[in-house]
């Protein structure tokens, strides 16, 4: 009985040795695919837009393309707000997108009734939301004396707004995919 439980406890790390080093071979697909994306909306290197681009050359371009920034952007050097601006906008986009990449992957493993569930309810999440009232706005004084209290203003409908520069901003740069 005891060697049996030996036995067990020594094929147990075996087994996952496998599902850990595919996890790890995925999370490295899934940077590198990351990587390559950036470094296309960056350098619009035609060579880029292949997505089966070997994994030395998508390094190769990002190291070349660290190189040139360091040369023409030394480090210490103040940036512009407009730079600073877009860099902001490409760190949202890097997250928005690794964020995609991680809800496709589980989504792709759920069930169909889960997957309706989680995209039913992300699509809820992402709805265009009221714009907050500022301090002094005649809304937060209450409804005018005729308003109709039965309907919801049709801010809260969700329809949506005039875009946000910030959005525009968006748009713009993901346009390219």
């Amino acid at each position: 009985m005891v060697t049996r439980d030996r036995a067990e406890n020594r094929d147990g790390p075996k087994m996952l040795k496998p599902l850990v080093e595919k996890r790890r071979r995925d999370r490295i697909n899934r940077s590198l695919e990351e990587l390559r994306l950036l470094l296309l909306e960056r350098t619009r290197d035609q060579n880029l837009r292949n997505p089966k681009l070997e994994k030395a050359e998508i390094l190769e371009f990002a190291v070349g393309y660290l190189r040139e920034r360091s040369r023409v952007e030394p480090p210490g050097v103040p940036r512009s707000p407009a730079q600073d601006a877009e860099a902001l906008a490409g760190c949202y986009l890097s997250g928005f997108r690794e964020c995609l990449l991680r809800l496709a992957a589980f989504a792709q493993d759920a069930s169909p009734a889960a997957r309706a569930q989680l995209f039913s309810a992300l699509h809820g999440y992402l709805r265009p939301k009221p714009p907050r009232p500022e301090p002094g706005d005649p809304a937060l004084l209450g409804p005018s004396p005729g308003a109709d209290r039965t309907r919801a203003p049709d801010s809260y409908l969700g329809e949506p707004g005039p875009a946000s520069q910030r959005d525009r901003f968006c748009q713009r740069r993901t346009s390219n995919y």
